[in-house]
């Protein structure tokens, strides 16, 4: 068997340093993937509604730049401020957080968000 042949068992082995699957995110990389998503989530509702960050601004009492850094994913809200944004888009916080969980990919191997 030549040197390529056997580097190439080598990679399809169980023991490979390469994993087939890919294991569990890191926890920071998890919460930066629900944080986009919940930015996201947020920015859709202003847009559908036809709002400026004036509007919301108005209606929530959240200042226009903690709101636009909220929007781009520069800053997390805080529960208060979430749940001021949410009040004032007549919207429940579980459903908006729960909506951004669902726009990130889950870990298959992860049974606890199963049992929620």
């Amino acid at each position: 068997m030549t040197s390529t042949g056997r580097d190439a068992l080598k990679a399809d082995s169980p023991s490979s340093s390469t994993p087939e699957q890919p294991g569990p995110q890191p926890a920071d990389e998890r919460a930066e993937c629900i944080q986009a998503a919940l930015a996201r989530a947020l920015l859709g509702l202003r847009t559908k509604r036809g709002w400026s960050v004036y509007d919301l601004e108005e209606r929530s009492g959240v200042s226009r730049s903690t709101l636009s850094r909220i929007e781009r994913a520069v800053s997390s809200p805080t529960v208060t401020v979430l749940a001021r944004l949410c009040w004032a888009y007549g919207h429940s916080v579980a459903s908006l957080v729960a909506e951004a969980e669902g726009n990130y990919p889950s870990d298959p191997g992860d049974t606890d968000s199963a049992k929620l």
